[in-house]
């Protein structure tokens, strides 16, 4: 872990996004820096903010303005300021000072390999300028590929790779224009455990080579314990710098009782009182039969004279 001066750095952003009638906030001050040439790691459950906090970061959305009671927003690349950068400075720095790498790869299907990852180098160019740049955007795009291990399928399309292949694309389309900085957005979610660690020993080896600070959202602890440094994200606050967990009152971590359960000594709970029991009603009094009904021909037996 370098002390250089941090490459980005994050203070007091909050953001809250708007569904329907509902405001729902998902950072809420948040703090964060990212030294040059380090790995940080960002982890947190589902819905802890963790995108949203590296979506910042990459000048891909805005933290909300400050309030009255709260200190003004800032994210600096290199002591810029990313919350007032706008128009063109803001489109070169998404596409020369950041990389991207997602969960999902990304890929376009129409498109080659070769194709997938030197388009990364195509925005901010006008069509004259891109004729100029292409050559050397395929040498770096070629060049990456090799690294990869993937030299032999610059021709394949994107349906005819496995999972790992298509994230070392999606990998190597994010770095083909040489930034100083990766932002990966769980970058082993969708595969298994050996073929992630596969693509995160790549990451660590690009960034020996290219010198890349690196800024890494997972859910997996086994990721994160790879990053030169962990920050822990809960309910949209950074709570760990370690991946530690916050103390509790009493010491060790919080417990949860399951609803209904009364908390206290013993896994289950209290048996309720049984209910007292109702007297039994006296039986039904027997009803007395109906008299059974005479025949026609017996009625007129009586009613004749004799």
């Amino acid at each position: 872990m370098t002390t250089d001066q941090p490459i980005i750095s994050v203070r007091a952003v909050r953001k809250t996004y708007k569904l329907g009638r509902v405001r729902v906030p998902v950072l809420h001050g948040v703090d964060l820096d990212l030294a040059p040439r380090e790995c940080v790691a960002i982890l947190g459950a589902s819905g802890s903010g963790k995108s949203t906090l590296l979506h910042l970061c990459g000048g891909l959305d805005r933290p909300d303005k400050p309030g009255a009671n709260t200190p003004p927003p800032s994210i600096t690349y290199r002591g810029r300021e990313l919350t007032t950068m706008r128009g063109p400075a803001l489109d070169r720095y998404r596409t020369r000072d950041v990389g991207f790498v997602f969960q999902f790869y990304h890929l376009l299907p129409e498109l080659t390999v070769l194709e997938n990852v030197t388009i990364g180098a195509m925005p901010g160019h006008g069509r004259l300028s891109w004729l100029k740049h292409k050559p050397g955007a395929i040498e770096r795009a070629k060049a990456l590929l090799d690294a990869f291990g993937l030299g032999h399928r610059l021709r394949h399309r994107s349906a005819e790779l496995s999972g790992s292949e298509r994230q070392r694309v999606a990998i190597a389309r994010a770095l083909v224009t040489e930034p100083p900085v990766l932002l990966a957005d769980e970058p082993t979610g969708n595969l298994d455990r050996e073929t992630g660690g596969t693509i995160l020993d790549t990451i660590e080896g690009l960034r020996d080579s290219m010198g890349l600070s690196i800024l890494l959202v997972t859910h997996d602890e086994s990721v994160a314990d790879r990053a030169d440094r962990v920050v822990r994200l809960i309910d949209g606050r950074v709570v760990g710098g370690a991946g530690v967990d916050p103390p509790v009152a009493g010491g060790g971590a919080a417990r949860r009782e399951p609803a209904g359960v009364p908390s206290g000594k013993g896994p289950h709970p209290r048996t309720p009182p049984a209910l007292p029991q109702q007297a039994k009603p006296p039986p039904p009094r027997p009803r007395r039969g109906r008299r059974a009904s005479r025949s026609p021909a017996s009625r007129r037996a009586r009613s004749s004279p004799t």
